[in-house]
């Protein structure tokens, strides 16, 4: 066995001793199985059909099953619709049902889900598999393919459901998810998140998933295929070919799907667009590619090391790339963004990660790809860069948005506000659903009406819808009202201090047309008396929830906050807060907050035996016996080492707190009263000039002795 074989298996060993510690099998059997007993359509494969067409179901059930009935129901307003045309077979050896559906021709466009009912001799079954259908009114003449890849559930949850909330705006045709769905396919709450947010959650898009080396780990697939799809499949949809492989943890796609790819391309009409998915990419570097799979070791320098390891594979997929015009290939894997064109024709777009590890100069986000029915490919970018210029695509996070107060056919208004925060222009398409029992006639936009709009009057509501052009860095809102409002919005304030900040928190409340907007206005008053110029915020973003657990998309109460940072010296801050709706009224909040002074303490300092004695107090000199109050702090106090007073000289000696250096640093938290010490220095003692006459006296006394002496 290889060392690199070693390592697979011991990594694979310690992934299943990890998952059987952390994930008991009870907990799996409790998810929802997206895959049996209905096989086609998943949330995963959708089924792309337009009205008056057909579209497949497959479905295991008993050869004795009859009675069969099927119904489409709409994700946005659910509407149902009764399928009463379809034909279907039974085949004994898959034991699988096949059934061809036919959609009825009032129909809205846009997702739906799919309720399959049969019964047998022990009774009845109902099965309803959502999000599964998308009808649309004709065959497009373009597709707009929102590409995201390594969502990397459960750790990416918050991520993948912000990019759903945003791309819920930007509506393109179709998602493609190009492969590590899940971190590793034996965590449940991976499935969980992907049944809550993707399969089952709040999307109006249909989407493709693909499986990653990652939705192999811990058990090679086998949940993959349980709670997502197939490893691999082929979708058709009018002009438009999508051709979805499975890369696997070895890393390329192997000689037996190659066959099965090619199988499928053979049916495909020659001028039709083909597309195909992987995982890992097939090129790992480069721009503009030449070449060809006759000479793939030509191309080594550019191949991703995985398929440079498997030239027979690499050439293959590159043989059916050019020999069946392969338009578009969307990959993943290398957690940052790789553009190629290959031969210059065939596009090679690899993205970033959409929750999935962030290398350094790399974001979460998701790609926008226009493809034409003539297979024109034009892959947007944001700050106006080419596509090989990363980073270059949309940044998830970037795009904010809510409806209010609310859009559900509930009310006769309803009002859009869009942030823009992305370096692009975008065309999102706005779609208001609004109260029916008001004729349409009697609604209005405010503050203007589009160009072109449709409405759709269904089941008790008008359904709205229209495209705008937004610039980068914009805001934009609109109203679609049958009502004229003079109530003011309702708001209310908590300010409170955070360290050197002043922090707004506002409820602002409209269950008419909805907040707008609010805004803050604001004043500095310093402790000298003067004041500041008015400070005006004219728009501050809402909090919208947006998170793995819950998105919601239309408010009647509306939550800011806003950090204010306050200067030194401020006494305190005058404020006026804005709310407004979205017809103009208008109400304010006023207030004055005042900001805490610090707490001030008594600091004494004497000297002793003497008083008078020059001192420095953090670079200012005052003299003993001082006393004064001072902001909590700390304080640098100097003394002389020595003084002289009345010609007598003292020195330095100590403090009464026992400190015994001449310089210190006071840490003031309470009143504090300090002693500096002195001690005199005795001056040197003269000698008196009695004791040198007596000296003097003594010495002659003893020389005239020593003279009478001698004499005799």
């Amino acid at each position: 066995m290889s060392y690199m074989k070693f390592g697979r298996v011991y990594l694979f060993l310690i992934i299943m001793l990890f998952s059987a510690c952390i994930l008991p099998s009870a907990t799996i059997s409790q998810l929802v199985v997206v895959t049996d007993p209905i096989k086609y359509p998943l949330p995963s494969w959708p089924a792309l059909c337009v009205l008056n067409g057909s579209f497949k179901v497959v479905i295991r059930a008993p050869s004795s099953a009859t009675k069969w009935s099927f119904s489409i129901t709409h994700n946005t307003v659910n509407v149902k619709y009764d399928i009463e045309s379809f034909t279907g077979f039974y085949n004994s050896s898959s034991g699988l049902w096949t059934f061809y559906l036919q959609v009825p021709s009032k129909a809205l466009e846009g997702l739906y889900s799919l309720k399959v009912s049969y019964t047998v001799d022990d009774g009845s079954y109902i099965y309803t598999q959502p999000k599964c259908v998308y009808v649309f009114k004709t065959y497009p003449e373009y597709l707009l393919i929102a590409h995201v890849s390594d969502t990397h559930l459960p750790y990416g949850a918050d991520v993948i459901a912000r990019a759903i909330y945003e791309l819920n705006l930007i509506r393109p045709t179709i998602i493609v998810q190009t492969g590590d769905f899940v971190d590793i396919g034996v965590i449940a709450s991976a499935w969980n998140y992907a049944w809550s947010i993707i399969f089952n959650g709040s999307s109006k898009i249909p989407i493709l998933v693909i499986p990653g080396n990652h939705d192999h780990s811990g058990d090679d697939a086998a949940n993959y295929q349980k709670y997502c799809g197939p490893l691999y499949y082929n979708l058709s949809f009018g002009k438009f070919h999508f051709i979805a492989m499975d890369t696997r943890e070895l890393g390329y796609v192997d000689i037996d799907q190659l066959r099965w790819a090619e199988n499928v391309l053979k049916k495909i009409s020659l001028g039709d667009v083909k597309i195909m998915l992987i995982h890992h990419p097939i090129f790992g570097s480069g721009f503009m590619i030449s070449g060809s799979w006759q000479n793939v070791n030509a191309l080594r320098s550019y191949l991703y090391y995985s398929w440079d390891s498997n030239l027979n594979a690499a050439s293959e997929f590159l043989r059916l790339v050019e020999q069946y015009n392969v338009n578009l290939v969307l990959a993943g894997h290398i957690h940052r963004e790789q553009f190629n064109i290959y031969n210059g024709k065939h596009i090679f777009e690899t993205n970033a990660p959409a929750g999935g590890s962030l290398p350094s100069g790399v974001y979460w986000s998701y790609r926008l790809v226009n493809v034409s029915s003539d297979g024109k490919i034009n892959v947007l970018s944001i700050g106006g860069k080419a596509p090989q210029n990363s980073p270059s695509s949309y940044p998830i996070g970037s795009l904010l948005y809510y409806y209010a107060p609310l859009n559900d056919g509930s009310t006769k208004s309803s009002s859009i506000k869009i942030y823009n925060n992305l370096d692009a222009t975008i065309h999102p398409l706005v779609e208001f659903i609004v109260d029916g029992s008001v004729p349409v006639s009697n609604y209005k936009f405010y503050p203007y009406t589009p160009k072109d709009y449709s409405v759709i009057s269904v089941d008790g509501v008008h359904i709205v819808s229209f495209r705008v052009s937004i610039p980068a860095k914009t805001i934009y809102s609109i109203t679609f009202t049958a009502i004229n409002e003079t109530v003011k919005p309702m708001i209310s304030v908590d300010v409170v201090k955070s360290g050197d900040d002043l922090i707004f928190n506002v409820n602002a409340t409209d269950s008419g047309v909805g907040v707008k907007r609010v805004g803050l206005n604001y004043q500095f008053m310093f402790s000298d008396g003067s004041k500041s110029s008015w400070y005006n915020v004219d728009d501050i973003p809402p909090k919208i929830v947006v998170n793995r657990d819950q998105i919601i998309y239309s408010y009647t109460s509306l939550l800011y906050m806003y950090k204010l940072t306050i200067p030194s010296n401020v006494q305190s801050v005058s404020y006026s807060l804005i709310a407004e709706d979205f017809l103009g009224n208008v109400e304010y909040f006023n207030g004055t907050f005042t900001i805490l002074a610090p707490k001030q303490y008594t600091l004494t300092i004497d000297s002793s035996p003497i008083s008078g004695v020059q001192f420095t107090l953090s670079g200012s000199t005052y003299t003993t016996k001082f006393s004064t109050s001072l902001v909590a702090g700390n304080y640098t106090v100097s003394f002389p080492v020595e003084v002289n007073v009345g010609g007598v000289k003292y020195v330095f000696s100590g403090w009464s707190d026992g400190f015994s250096g001449s310089t210190r640093t006071i840490i003031l938290t309470s009143d504090t009263n300090l002693t500096v010490y002195y001690k005199a220095e005795a001056p040197p003692q003269t000698p008196s000039y009695w004791i040198y006459i007596a000296i003097a006296s003594l010495l002659v006394l003893m020389v005239i002795i020593v003279v009478v002496y001698r004499r005799k």
